[in-house]
């Protein structure tokens, strides 16, 4: 049923699928490899084999300090990361250069995945978060492979649609032997659904171990002049963007851009397949548009158009919005990357995809959220008081210090439980 149903999406899905590949030029270096093409001959003789799957960049960012713990941990083993998106596995081959190989997890239909598996053998297979396939994990499991859900979480929606088809979720679930998961509400939702309480462990959530790389003075002076943007100015960074975002948040801060000529707007989009829509955008409401990769001409907005820039930008920053949150289709993303910068932070009402984010921030006053409507005065309030930003700024550096830890707990329970499974056999 499970492979009719995947023959099925993948039916609907292939016009989009064609579209997006010959016009928007997407997919271009993944769709072939997820077809199980040019996947690397694995000879892992007698090393141990470790399997790290994610699905995007926010993903790596998490799961990279405990890849590199287990690198560590077990010496000369073999590490490797699985992506689904470009932009992922670009930031696993940035983030993660210790793993030993970085690929495209290929497509999860049997004759696909099932023989790479079954080459590979690995030994321990880590999913981050909430991406489960079904084959990938049965043919895991049948060449002995211990699986963990590290950084797991699970939303409602996905809860009541697992209950609901709880023929498919049970066998799917009996797969996984340690589920390690960010907080106790997920823990519930999971024990809900039948999952054993001594394969339950909850470790917190692996973002706040993942330390960002700090520019240094003269970094942050060289990524001004590139951006064209003075040290007397105020930067404002709108991070993560999404299709519609863009116009409302740009909208809502036309009037402060026309009143001090002093502030400017930095926007990075989530998918670099809508740089060159998003400067048509900024081009339309402000009549020109700095791009990053071609800086040739002034404007109070700039465009990011490259990968890996965001934390950066964050440390120029006086005001932080982290957009995914102000679309309902997206759910937010995560609002902590800035505040390892001490940055005043702003998010949207739709995180229902990170609620435990949203607790923590909420429980520090280490960021706020504000609806669309409200952003405008709510930027000016902070760009002009130094003291609220001061508060938010202290509130968050407690809050990261306080949050830390969950690489190692992670570690120690992936062992004891393999411990206790060996000893069980």
């Amino acid at each position: 049923m499970y492979e009719i149903v995947l023959w099925l999406l993948a039916i609907l899905a292939l016009p989009k699928l064609i579209y997006a590949w010959i016009v928007q030029k997407k997919y271009r270096e993944s769709l072939f490899k997820r077809l199980g093409r040019q996947f690397p001959a694995i000879d892992k003789g007698n090393r141990k084999l470790i399997w790290i799957h994610v699905v995007s960049v926010g993903e790596v960012k998490a799961v990279a300090v405990l890849a590199k713990r287990l690198k560590k941990e077990f010496v000369d083993s073999v590490v490797v990361i699985s992506s689904i998106t470009e932009t992922g596995h670009a930031e696993a081959k940035r983030a993660i250069p210790e793993a030993d190989y970085h690929v495209f997890l290929p497509y999860d239909f049997y004759w696909i995945i099932c023989p790479i598996v079954k080459k590979v053998k690995p030994d321990y297979v880590l999913i981050c978060e909430t991406d489960f396939w079904y084959n990938f994990l049965r043919a895991s499991k049948k060449v002995g492979a211990h699986i963990s859900l590290v950084n797991g979480k699970i939303s409602k929606t996905s809860m009541n649609r697992f209950k609901r088809f709880s023929f498919f979720a049970r066998p799917l679930f009996s797969l996984v032997d340690l589920f390690a998961l960010q907080s106790r509400l997920y823990a519930d939702r999971f024990e809900y659904l039948g999952i054993p309480e001594g394969d339950i462990v909850v470790t917190g959530n692996l973002k706040f171990d993942s330390k960002p790389i700090y520019l240094t003075n003269d970094e942050k002076s060289a990524l001004r002049t590139q951006l064209g943007i003075s040290d007397t100015d105020k930067v404002i960074v709108i991070g993560s963007s999404h299709d519609t975002e863009e116009a409302m948040l740009l909208g809502t801060l036309k009037n402060i851009l026309e009143k001090d000529s002093n502030v400017k707007v930095v926007v990075v989009p989530r998918h670099p397949e809508r740089f060159n829509e998003v400067a048509r955008l900024i081009t339309y409401l402000f009549g020109s548009c700095r791009r990053y990769t071609n800086p040739v001409s002034g404007s109070s907005v700039i465009l990011v158009d490259a990968m890996g820039i965001l934390g950066k930008c964050y440390q120029i920053a006086r005001v932080a919005i982290v957009a995914g949150s102000y679309t309902q289709v997206v759910g937010g993303h995560n609002i902590l990357e800035p505040l390892w910068f001490g940055v005043p932070t702003i998010y949207g009402p739709y995180m229902y995809s990170q609620p435990d984010l949203v607790e923590a921030v909420s429980n520090y006053q280490a960021a706020l959220q504000v609806p669309i409507d409200c952003v405008e005065g709510e930027v000016k309030e902070l760009l002009q008081d130094e003291s609220k930003r001061m508060k938010m700024r202290d509130a968050s550096f407690q809050l990261i210090e306080s949050m830390q830890g969950s690489t190692e707990r992670t570690m120690r329970a992936i062992l004891e439980h393999t411990s206790n499974v060996t000893s069980k056999d």
